[in-house]
């Protein structure tokens, strides 16, 4: 797999800085194109909210307003992509093309249905850093993103962003956890360590090796380490240990009877992926 266009949903917020940034870092070593998408909302969509007897009046200057924020947020988010794009090198094109490039697009509609369909042709969608007083509309997205499109997503962190040279991979021997893998070669080949962390008992001795030797087929050499989790929850035990051995990315996929998306959706896990410091690569 090659990584050449790589989608960044916007909201024209400030968070589309750490967006923006993990984006780059990405695609600088893929020489690849960001796309920055900003999703315009209906400004008739407004109306509801102030119940069923709104004056004419009254909903015109609502939908107006609606129209006049979406404008605004537009702009900003715009603005974001032109700075990043200038600080990476990376040139500003209407359409996009080969090369390290990057250009904007708007759509109209709800924000996930938007960044649901715009990645079904990403080679991979960044998000910045998830926080448990996020907008629910931000979570479905980057869930509507991982689930639906088959894309790869990364999502990064509120540090500075990394070259990801010391990656770690969550194995569990399962065709989600292949999938993540495959879709990261392009990170993989280009990492200076690779470190495989697998729960005990979660694979076996012949699935750990034939991803070992899926990995030297592509030139790729890892150490492996099983960590015990016990009663606790797979996804703490997998950033525990990628950081404690000093990982700059974490590759994971599915991680047995569901239990990933129980991670990506329950309230412990918004807990672990706002502390998360280091980026996750995802895949469904």
């Amino acid at each position: 797999m090659t990584i050449k266009m790589i989608l960044a949903p916007l909201t024209g917020g400030k968070r589309d800085a750490l967006t923006l940034a993990c984006a780059f870092s990405a695609a600088i070593p893929m020489q690849a194109h960001v796309r920055g998408l900003f999703a315009r909302p209906d400004p008739m969509e407004a109306l509801p909210f102030f119940g069923d007897e709104v004056a004419p009046a009254m909903a015109s200057e609502i939908v107006d307003s609606a129209r006049e924020a979406a404008g605004s947020a537009a702009a900003s988010a715009r603005t974001a992509l032109e700075a990043a794009a200038a600080a990476a090198g990376f040139e500003l094109q209407e359409v996009p093309a080969p090369g390290p490039s990057a250009s904007y697009l708007e759509a109209q509609g709800h924000f996930d249905d938007c960044v649901a369909h715009a990645g079904l042709l990403a080679d991979l969608i960044v998000f910045g850093p998830l926080g448990e007083t996020d907008h629910p509309g931000l979570t479905e997205a980057f869930e509507a993103a991982l689930l639906k499109t088959g894309s790869p997503v990364l999502l990064g962190s509120r540090t500075q962003q990394r070259e990801f040279r010391k990656i770690a991979i969550g194995w569990n021997g399962s065709a989600t956890s292949a999938h993540a893998v495959s879709a990261s070669l392009p990170f993989l080949s280009r990492a200076h360590s690779i470190h495989v962390i697998t729960i005990q008992s979660a694979s076996s001795d012949a699935d750990m090796d034939a991803l070992l030797d899926y990995l030297r087929v592509h030139a790729v050499s890892a150490v492996v380490s099983r960590a015990d989790a016990s009663t606790r929850v797979v996804g703490d035990v997998l950033l525990e240990t990628a950081t404690s051995n000093g990982a700059d990315l974490l590759v994971i996929g599915g991680y047995g009877h569901g239990r990933l998306r129980e991670w990506l959706t329950g309230g412990v896990t918004r807990r672990v992926l706002s502390r998360a410091t280091l980026p996750l690569f995802l895949m469904h």
